[in-house]
């Protein structure tokens, strides 16, 4: 199964991948860093500033700050990580920034998009990743 995120609201985009990947499915999510966070820029930005500047670095928490990184991490949110059954299901789940050459043929399933009748707040991945100093 390979789910673009283009424009795809990632709490949604999470679910869908932790289901199709629970019943055993491998699970691609491409074109990571047009994933959306519904929200205030200003609030999501202070949100993940906070939970970095939480630990130390040989103590964590470890907050991801790519942008693979942080959908994986929502996906692993989704599943009960500590089980067998839920590691099996993370071990199914890859999460690609752009499109890799090798799934270009392949048939791709979106996800539902945020509201369009009316404005919504909203901040991409990679805008995300690019303000909490991810350097790559």
């Amino acid at each position: 199964m390979i789910i673009d995120g283009d424009g795809a609201v990632l709490g949604r985009l999470a679910s869908q991948a932790a289901k199709a990947a629970l019943e055993g499915e491998n699970v691609n999510v491409i074109n990571a860093e047009k994933i959306v966070i519904v929200g205030d820029r200003n609030v999501i930005i202070k949100k993940y500033m906070g939970r970095i500047e939480l630990g130390t670095m040989s103590k964590g928490p470890f907050i991801h700050r790519t942008v693979e990184g942080i959908v994986k991490r929502a996906i692993r949110g989704m599943l009960k990580r500590k089980s067998v059954r839920g590691m099996d299901a993370l071990r199914h789940v890859k999460v690609f920034r752009g499109m890799p050459p090798d799934l270009n043929d392949n048939e791709k399933i979106s996800v539902s998009h945020f509201r369009t009748d009316k404005p919504v707040h909203r901040m991409s991945i990679g805008d995300l990743s690019n303000v909490i100093k991810y350097q790559g």
